[in-house]
């Protein structure tokens, strides 16, 4: 959505000047992608604000901290159905979702400060406070490996020690051990639940899933090289799940990507600097040199989108858990008497 403040919109302003001067530049369209959290919305702003563009070649600039995989992938596939040859810039932060769509490149233009991220999903877990916990679909397969590898440390240790001084025979020292280390970490592997490990798995292979279609069909020289072991670092390998994939990381994972050119260079320093004080507050995603009538739409669009979701939920979007009230239960005596009335 556009804003209303003089000073944000001078910044917006900045943003699409210098998308409209990297568009005079390369001579081909540019898209702005702009998204506080990627979402299904994004994906008819994506459309309307394309309109009938389509041809060999597109410029995107990309710059969210993530959303959802599934709009994430639409996005992408919509920008691929329409053009042949897709470029990907990242001034700045492209994690998450927004890394997934940058798969779809055949060309990714990182900048100085420009940053990809993992693919593990993220969900929200249900805690005993009323706030969920954002967390990884990662997180408990992290906490199996760390319990086998701590199992097996402590089996291993207890046999040498037992063999060292006891003198007990081999066979002897393995079952003692064994029943020493199944006492101790058996309650741990209790703990964990099989269909919370299940569906951690499944949402694991989703950001995978859609990683290897894009490449498949779009990249498939790259996929038929190096895309399964891509797929299984970016969903698997990264401690945390904001973990900075920048230039240097980027080219150990083996993805075609270069850094700006003399003339780029400093258009993308500017973006890095405005998107920055833009924030992440609103979406911006327009055509470069598109006219306001068409800029218009997608704000109606995206306003449109996010005034249903609100509906839907019946809060404003980000309300915070904690500000809800919840209506208190009539009680057992108050409930007999209305039944016994006829009321209930």
């Amino acid at each position: 959505m556009t804003r209303t403040d003089g000073n944000e919109s001078a910044v917006e302003q900045q943003i699409r000047e210098l998308a409209a001067q990297l568009r005079e530049y390369r001579e081909r369209p540019c898209l702005l992608f702009v998204s506080r959290a990627i979402a299904h919305a994004d994906v008819l702003a994506v459309w309307t604000a394309l309109g009938d563009e389509a041809g060999e070649d597109l410029d995107l600039i990309v710059a969210s901290p993530g959303g959802d995989l599934e709009a994430a992938y639409l996005v992408a596939r919509e920008l691929r159905r329409r053009f042949t040859r897709l470029t990907v810039y990242v001034p700045f932060r492209a994690k998450s979702a927004a890394t997934l769509l940058c798969l779809a490149a055949d060309e990714l233009v990182l900048g100085r400060l420009g940053e990809l991220g993992p693919l593990d999903q993220q969900y929200d877990e249900r805690q005993k406070a009323d706030f969920p916990l954002n967390t990884s679909r990662l997180l408990l397969f992290k906490a199996l490996e760390q319990l086998q590898v701590a199992a097996t440390d402590m089996y291993d240790d207890v046999v040498s020690r037992i063999l060292k001084q006891s003198g007990m025979r081999p066979f002897e020292a393995c079952s003692k051990a064994a029943e020493l280390t199944s006492s101790l970490c058996g309650p741990l592997y209790a703990q964990l639940d099989p269909a919370r490990l299940a569906e951690s798995a499944r949402g694991l292979e989703l950001g995978g899933g859609y990683a290897e279609r894009l490449l498949r069909r779009y990249r498939p020289a790259f996929y038929a090289e190096n895309g399964r072991g891509l797929i299984q670092r970016l969903v698997h390998d990264y401690p945390a799940h904001s973990f900075i994939l920048d230039w240097e990381e980027v080219q150990e994972l083996g993805l075609p990507a270069r850094l700006p050119d003399a003339q780029e260079a400093p258009l993308l320093h500017q973006l890095t600097l405005a998107l920055i004080e833009y924030g992440t507050h609103s979406d911006l995603i327009a055509l470069a040199g598109r006219s306001a009538e068409t800029i218009a739409a997608v704000d109606h669009v995206l306003a449109g989108m996010e005034a249903q979701g609100q509906a839907r939920k019946g809060t404003p979007r980000r309300r915070s858990p904690l500000a809800r009230k919840r209506r208190p239960k009539p009680s057992t005596d108050r409930a007999d008497r209305l039944r016994n009335e006829g009321r209930l």
